[in-house]
């Protein structure tokens, strides 16, 4: 399988940062050059990540080199998730069809001005896109059923003419996308949250893109140290160096959520499985915070474009960090783990 290198993130005098630019679709030209280094590359084939470890590999690797092309490339990877589980077989194959031919898919499960209705034929309402937004070809939608409850729906999310503007600057606000009579097919039976623990199971895929994010801000900032000779210089080392060890920690934890969440055990306990992946995306969030503060000082003033590139890393990192709910994710492991009836020795050697 064919891999390119994506572009390296844009310098400021370049653009806006890559997160933003994939996230919001609000700069075209950087967005469409993502896509295409997805494209070129092999990223959006299903073939490419097919287990949960060349998943997991896939989605840290492309957020180390451009964290906006790994939040892309995890959304496209979560439909395909969705798909999988909750479609028809022919579903899935058109699904895996168009990915193969580089289409590039996403999940859209926020409301927008109202919720998104599904009247059994076509949806009604608008949605917030906060990823992939005049990127993405299809969509798996999260709609209300006249009954109450909610049905998964995949759309066309490719028509410009259906795009709406923000209606207010905001991290992650990128408008929405008017669904008003978008012809939809349900995907899967009615009430597909039932098995919500099943779905927060995939919050591994959130902590391995966390963790490119980390280890390519930590490798930008080795880079600009390297620039100056300073690589190996003792008032460096121990600022970095746990943070790479963490990092170390970090991916087999990763690894160990993702190997749980998709593997039998998963689907025999998906609230054990949820509590795999909640641990592994704390973790990675603990640590992103981090490594944004440790790499705050400046590499020195030889730095240069090495150092633009670390700021902008930095500030990329910061952006996908302010969308976690830490505490109250931190309240809901601490339930599982600490419960009443169990000890904490159960969850070793799971």
């Amino acid at each position: 399988m064919r891999h390119t290198r994506l572009s390296p993130s844009p310098s400021p005098s370049q653009g806006p940062c890559p997160a933003a630019a994939a996230a919001t679709a609000s700069t075209a030209g950087r967005g469409a050059a993502i896509l295409a280094e997805l494209r070129d590359g092999d990223w959006l084939s299903p073939e490419t990540w097919g287990t949960p470890q060349a998943l997991h590999a896939a989605l840290r690797q492309v957020a180390a080199l451009d964290l906006g092309a790994g939040r892309l490339l995890e959304g496209h990877a979560h439909a395909h998730r969705l798909i999988r589980a909750h479609g028809a077989p022919a579903q899935l194959a058109r699904t895996r069809e168009a990915m193969r031919a580089g289409r590039l898919f996403a999940v859209w499960a926020e409301d927008g001005d109202r919720p998104v209705d599904w009247d059994g034929r076509a949806l009604h309402g608008t949605r917030q896109i906060p990823d992939g937004l005049g990127l993405a070809d299809a969509a798996v939608v999260v709609a209300r059923r006249a009954d109450g409850g909610r049905q998964l729906a995949l759309v066309d999310a490719s028509d410009p003419g259906r795009r709406r503007p923000a209606e207010r600057e905001a991290p992650g606000q990128a408008g929405g996308f008017d669904c008003e009579g978008l012809a939809a097919e349900p995907l899967g039976p009615p009430d597909f949250c039932a098995a919500a623990p099943r779905i927060v199971g995939g919050t591994w895929r959130l902590a391995a893109v966390t963790l490119g994010g980390v280890l390519g801000l930590l490798e930008r900032r080795r880079a600009a140290l390297a620039r100056r000779g300073r690589a190996e210089a003792e008032a460096q080392l121990p600022r970095l160096a746990p943070l790479g060890i963490r990092a170390l920690g970090a991916d087999a934890a990763v690894a160990r959520a993702a190997e749980v969440a998709e593997g039998p055990a998963g689907r025999a306990e998906p609230l054990r499985a949820a509590a795999f992946s909640i641990a592994a995306r704390l973790l990675t969030e603990a640590l992103g915070r981090d490594a944004i503060a440790a790499v705050a000082r400046p590499a020195g003033p030889d730095a240069g474009g090495a150092e633009d590139s670390v700021g902008r890393m930095a500030l990329d990192l910061a952006d996908w960090l302010r969308q976690a709910a830490a505490e109250a994710t931190t309240l809901r492991i601490g339930r599982d783990l600490f419960a009443p009836d169990a000890s904490l020795e159960s969850w070793f050697d799971a």
